[in-house]
């Protein structure tokens, strides 16, 4: 600190011309000292007290109930031993209000390097407090509206997580493109009914009710599980959507509920592809059933009426038309035929291109005056 003594400097005179406040006391520092020997106008600015009010008074006159004394636990040894204290708390004006005070006192000393009085520096820091104080509450609220979203964000992530988890079973239950046509439909227009042109397959298992009566329930769903499972993955390549499973029978519609590029095409590839399959599944089964399964397919291409069926409560979405069934008359033509595929002449007309076939002849259909032509794919 530099060694300026009273003489040196004329500090009530230098005080008078500063902004900021200046308080002298003489050096006592005893529970009733020490006492205000001095106040600059800044001082009575700040305060509302006037010199005269407070010239021999201690300058805890400026203290009041919030004031935190804690702060000037250590002031008296740091002041006496020279050293400059500095503090802030909330002062009082003359007229009882508030405001927040920053000061600092350091020692004056005398020409025999006495401590014999002490000046203080005050600030009004009010604003800055104020202002700090709204930057932490600002802060907090932040903090707090984070942990809200981030609470919202996690709670949101196990909703959507438990929704895709439903959503994932019920497409077990329903194929996707029919979940998602549903999305796009108006609740009040989800039972409206539309005509489409659809290619139709039907594909039974031979001697499917022989190959039950020798197994246990549980292997006989064993058994289905697996026919079902590998036969989708080739269903789902085609861009085939499985109706329904009806005991060993799959009804296959591609082109509904949406639309695809040559479904003809898609039915009789995917009829060929499922044939090739079925290597894989009697390789798997063979611990179950102990012999090779063969199947039956027929298709047929044709205008339908798709669309969901049912109450308020449950609805299934179901195709219906004389299409389908003469999709399904076709395939049961296949019953002396292992693993043999028979086709309507509209797929046959559509498909020549891609696959080989010999007439089968001619097929009367209930209810159908005319006869249907069929042929049977043979590579």
């Amino acid at each position: 600190m530099n060694r300026y003594s009273d003489f040196e400097i004329d500090w009530p005179v230098m005080s008078e011309c500063m902004t900021e406040s200046v308080l002298i006391t003489d050096a006592d520092l005893s529970e009733s000292g020490p006492n205000i020997i001095y106040v600059n106008p800044a001082f009575e600015k700040m305060t509302g007290w006037s010199k005269a009010e407070v010239i021999g008074k201690s300058p805890r006159i400026l203290q009041g109930p919030l004031t935190e004394r804690w702060i000037f636990n250590n002031m008296n040894h740091t002041l006496q031993t020279g050293q400059t204290w500095s503090g802030q708390t909330i002062n009082y004006r003359k007229d009882g209000s508030e405001f927040y005070m920053q000061w600092s006192i350091v020692p004056i000393r005398n020409t025999a390097w006495v401590i014999h009085q002490y000046l203080a520096v005050q600030k009004d820091v009010t604003h800055l407090v104020h202002t700090e104080q709204k930057l932490q509450k600002a802060m907090e609220e932040e903090r707090i509206r984070t942990l809200e979203i981030e609470k919202t964000n996690k709670e949101l992530s196990q909703l959507i997580a438990k929704q895709n988890k439903t959503l994932e079973l019920f497409i077990k239950y329903v194929p996707e493109p029919i979940v998602k046509k549903a999305l796009t439909q108006q609740v009040d227009n989800i039972r409206e009914g539309e005509q489409l042109e659809v290619a139709l397959l039907f594909c039974d298992i031979r001697s499917f009710t022989s190959i039950a009566e020798r197994l246990i329930p549980t292997d006989v769903v064993h058994f289905l599980n697996i026919y079902y499972s590998m036969m989708s993955e080739v269903i789902k390549e085609h861009n085939g959507v499985i109706n329904q499973f009806v005991g060993d029978e799959i009804f296959v519609s591609f082109g509904a509920p949406l639309p695809i590029e040559k479904p003809h095409e898609s039915a009789v590839r995917c009829a060929k592809d499922m044939i090739k399959k079925l290597d894989e599944i009697n390789e798997a089964l063979i611990s179950t059933i102990n012999e090779n399964i063969a199947v039956g397919i027929g298709i047929n291409f044709g205008p339908i009426i798709a669309g969901n069926l049912g109450s308020n409560d449950r609805l299934s979405y179901s195709i219906t038309g004389d299409a389908v069934n003469i999709a399904k008359r076709i395939e049961s033509l296949t019953r002396g035929l292992p693993n043999a595929i028979l086709i309507s002449e509209s797929i046959y007309e559509h498909t020549r291109d891609i696959a080989r076939t010999i007439p089968w002849g001619e097929v009367e259909i209930k209810g159908k005056n005319k006869k249907v032509n069929v042929f049977q794919v043979v590579g």
